[in-house]
């Protein structure tokens, strides 16, 4: 061992001297922690409906909604049905009230699972009195009122044609 060798191996000694060894060659790894959510989902928990039990918005059969910043070959590829759908629900035979109640604990889920795209089955409302879609045209606008729904289009035939809605949800917040 040359003296340069031997000075620096007798340093590494004097910084070892009081260290347990490792009793295994093994690395232990651990997961990182769960996120922390930074704020409650309020928008989502909260959603008044300022529509009186007589009225119904109109729409037509095709929807589509859209945030500023959403890019336009997302949307694209969402409405030709590209991305696996994560998460689904089916408001048929629902009426509002609980309609309202399942689609936004559906989405709180959704977003705490941390799922991108989602679908929502609102029916045709084929079923309906005056045959006019009442979920779909509330769903049309319930899902426009909540900050965390980046988008939305009419799904794909495979997954309900005009009777349902692909939705695009904004990533939740977590802290490091």
């Amino acid at each position: 061992m040359s003296d340069s060798n031997h000075d620096d191996y007798e340093l590494f000694k004097q910084a070892m001297a009081g260290v347990t060894p490792i009793e295994h060659d093994k690395i232990t790894t651990h997961k990182k922690p769960a996120p922390v959510l930074r704020q409650a989902l309020t928008p989502m928990d909260i959603i008044e409906d300022t529509l009186s039990d007589d009225f119904v918005p109109e729409c037509g059969d095709y929807l589509e909604f859209v945030r500023a910043g959403v890019q336009k070959s997302l949307l694209k590829q969402i409405r030709n049905g590209k991305l696996p759908v994560e998460y689904r629900i089916d408001l048929h035979g629902k009426t509002r009230d609980k309609a309202r109640t399942a689609l936004l604990s559906f989405i709180k889920s959704a977003r705490q699972n941390h799922y991108k795209l989602v679908c929502v089955v609102h029916g045709k409302g084929y079923n309906s009195e005056d045959g006019r879609p009442v979920l779909k045209a509330l769903v049309n606008k319930w899902l426009q009122s909540i900050d965390d729904v980046l988008a939305f289009t009419t799904a794909d035939y495979k997954d309900g044609g005009t009777g349902a809605v692909y939705v695009l949800l904004r990533r939740m917040k977590t802290t490091d």
